[in-house]
């Protein structure tokens, strides 16, 4: 009897001691600096529609209040042509978390508190209940929407692409970008600076980015 019980605190124990260690194991990174380089150059198309210069726009066409229609050339050649489409390529490149914070931001609208309200960026010529074929993109052009951020024009370096720091959930890979900035108040002309840069990656049914890339 003392054998038995003494063999099942054993088994018990280990059994606690494999459920720690997988509890505590890091996340598996197989397949991420592979993947890291594709995911973070179709970033860059992404990061140019939201916090970039944007979507080019048909400056004759009447616009809908503020919002002009997309120009289509521009849409054929970056692979979208509706919002939904836009969602999706953004879906495959980032992680859920960081896509719901773009659409909000971009393609929702908000309120800022003590200024007002921010509208999307983009949106759809109609309503979702009758989106078609005809569908199409429109874009804000008014105070406070255009290239809000001025982010400027990264290269990246993917021969420094190199494995980082490695948690549960998350993974991060270190490169170096070299960025062009566009002219600000300190820089009139511009400048250009090259330093390291840190990516943060999920696994999320395949490898998503989780941080901005500019």
């Amino acid at each position: 009897m003392k054998k038995t019980l003494s063999l099942l605190v054993l088994a018990a124990m280990t059994v606690a001691s494999l459920f720690g260690l997988s509890s505590c194991a890091k996340l598996d990174t197989t397949g991420l600096l592979e993947a890291a380089p594709d995911l973070i150059a179709r970033s860059a198309t992404l990061n140019e529609v939201f916090f970039g210069e944007g979507i080019p726009y048909n400056k004759g066409v009447t616009p809908v209040g503020n919002y002009y229609e997309a120009d289509k050339d521009y849409l054929a050649e970056a692979g979208f042509s509706t919002v939904d489409e836009l969602k999706a390529m953004t879906q495959e490149v980032f992680s859920a978390e960081y896509s719901a914070i773009i659409f909000e931001t971009n393609l929702s609208g908000f309120a800022v508190e003590g200024s007002g309200y921010t509208y999307a960026r983009y949106t759809s010529s109609q309503p979702e209940a009758l989106r078609d074929e005809n569908e199409t993109i429109l874009v804000f052009v008014g105070e406070g929407n255009q290239n809000p951020y001025d982010i400027g024009k990264c290269t990246y370096d993917y021969t420094t692409l190199a494995l980082g720091k490695v948690s549960k959930k998350y993974a991060e890979v270190t490169l170096s970008v070299h960025t062009v900035f566009p002219p600000d108040e300190d820089h009139p002309d511009g400048y250009e600076e090259t330093a390291p840069m840190t990516v943060r990656f999920v696994y999320e049914d395949g490898w998503h980015i989780d941080s901005p890339t500019y």
